[in-house]
């Protein structure tokens, strides 16, 4: 992923309500500059966010409505949404997909299974959970990276419109 898989939304909080269908998610309303209204989803927000604080969103292009990053330049706190999304634990489903594997290797093979099964779980877990989690990592640090600059580049600007009136 590259920077221009992202969009940076700047405005003003309008409303923040719990999301009823995701849990611990919030929906955000911001009002744009230009008067516009945009709806997003964002997962848990860590840091207290009052209405009419100006903010700065970051957002996939592909997936327009899900928020990555939230910026509050009033507290100058922030909520990586990516950092946050964790672990992965077998699920039901992978337990199932080892041990049927577990199984169709014991016929054929008797106690050399073990160890061929023991090698199967560690590329399941490595392919399902490990991998994904690596690209999300790296996925956080290029979105904190643009956040920072965009919130530099926010802070250079208000500070030129104050030193011109």
């Amino acid at each position: 992923m590259n920077e221009s898989n992202y969009l940076f939304i700047h405005g003003w909080v309008d409303d923040v309500v719990r999301d009823a269908t995701v849990p611990e998610a919030h929906r955000i309303r911001l009002r744009l500059a230009d008067g516009r209204i945009e709806d997003l989803s964002l997962g848990r927000i860590e840091s207290p966010v009052r209405l009419g604080d100006e903010v700065s969103v970051v957002v996939e292009r592909a997936r327009h409505g899900r928020a990555l990053v939230l910026m509050d330049h009033t507290t100058g706190e922030g909520t990586n949404v990516l950092r946050r999304e964790g672990r992965r634990w077998p699920a039901e489903s992978d337990v199932l997909i080892i041990a049927a594997t577990a199984g169709s290797f014991a016929v054929p093979l008797g106690w050399g299974a073990v160890p061929t099964t023991l090698v199967f779980a560690l590329l399941f877990w490595l392919v399902t959970a490990k991998l994904p989690q690596t690209r999300r990592h790296r996925m956080a640090a290029l979105v904190d990276y643009l956040m920072d600059r965009e919130y530099c580049r926010w802070r250079a600007g208000h500070s030129r419109e104050g030193a011109v009136r």
